[in-house]
């Protein structure tokens, strides 16, 4: 926690002129933390403080969008933590909340005024609080709870079903759980709670480009018979290779063109499938009109977790088609929105306290 003179001193650090400053003004309904009166140029300008130390996603956005109402010409909501990372940093800009925190991050906007200043590192180097609940491994359990949103789950069902061990689900609820996205006690189990805050904080944490990309050339007169060709693959296990990217996305909720298909491939079995495939499909390396893509997942354990068969294709999870996507630029942003539109909001609806 900061105090009055020490929020001063920061603040003067930084270059602003501070005249006042006043611990627990109560503004409308909502007591902030701080009222700071600053000079900018012979104006002054009042900055409505929340402190926030060491916030999650979550409940950054949440605080944001609770004090983003006192906006006016004069008056600017900030929010006030230790260290605000990129991903925070991106959160609170795309919702129109200033910041800064002790490290020497801050951006102030206001009419007239404009202050963005950055410094990445962490100069507290304290620890993380709890496991990271969008990892690879621990990610299985999001994916079964946003599968079956309506669903009150046991550790050990959970365990059973994703092929994990039951002391590393109770992991990964503790750290759900923390971060205010589930709900647990032993009467009721594991409940969802806010299934579209977890989709939100994923795609934040996810990039597609932490993916491997094998680029090709298939012989074919376009890419509807290039998905003709890849129904026709034998391999050893079907479940080793599922569509994902625009592919998949045509497969259950088409909206945008694209030109290249993307297998993804089980990450522990790439180097014995990617021959195979490449044999079987007569493909030619190749970066530059390439129409076939094979994806070796960042995820390595759980990118292919909830793929299911679509007529003639393995097609990855709606949820997986969503992260790799959201970024994606090649249309990829507005594919990923129908995703979430058509498919993922509709099952999400209804589900525990949504924003």
């Amino acid at each position: 926690m900061i105090n009055a003179d020490n929020l001063r001193n920061k603040l003067q650090e930084s270059g602003l002129i501070v005249n006042e400053v006043e611990v627990k003004p109560h503004i409308g309904d909502h007591v902030f933390d701080f009222l700071v009166s600053v000079d900018l140029d012979g104006r002054e300008l009042v900055l409505l403080v929340d402190e926030k130390e060491r916030p999650h996603l979550v409940q950054l956005r949440l605080a944001a969008e609770q004090i983003r109402k006192y906006a006016g010409p004069d008056q600017v909501p900030v929010i006030m933590a230790h260290f605000l990372g990129p991903n925070r940093r991106a959160l609170l800009r795309e919702v129109g909340v200033s910041y800064f925190d002790l490290a020497g991050n801050m951006y102030l906007r206001a009419p007239g005024t404009f202050i963005d200043r950055v410094q990445d590192r962490n100069p507290f180097g304290y620890d993380r609080q709890s496991l990271n609940p969008f990892s690879d491994k621990a990610s299985i359990v999001l994916r079964l709870l946003l599968d079956e949103p309506h669903r009150s789950w046991r550790v050990r069902e959970l365990a059973k079903v994703g092929g994990i061990n039951p002391g590393w689900v109770s992991r990964v609820t503790d750290s759900l759980v923390r971060r205010g996205l589930v709900d647990f006690d032993h009467a009721n189990g594991i409940t969802l709670v806010r299934g579209e805050e977890i989709i939100k904080e994923w795609s934040y944490l996810y990039d597609w480009r932490r993916n491997r990309f094998y680029y090709y050339y298939c012989h074919a007169y376009d890419v509807h018979e290039v998905l003709e060709r890849v129904a026709g693959l034998t391999l050893e296990n079907d479940r080793l290779c599922a569509l994902g990217f625009h592919a998949g996305a045509y497969l259950v909720a088409p909206f945008a063109l694209f030109n290249q298909i993307h297998i993804l491939v089980d990450g522990n079995s790439f180097d014995t499938v990617r021959p195979e495939i490449e044999r079987q499909m007569q493909l030619k390396s190749a970066r530059e009109g390439a129409n076939l893509v094979l994806v070796r997942p960042h995820y390595k354990r759980s990118a292919l977790f909830g793929a299911r068969k679509i007529k003639k294709w393995w097609v990855a999870s709606d949820i997986q088609l969503y992260l790799d996507l959201h970024r994606y630029p090649l249309r990829g942003e507005e594919q990923a929105q129908q995703l979430l539109e058509k498919l993922i909001h509709p099952r999400l609806k209804h589900t525990g306290r949504q924003l």
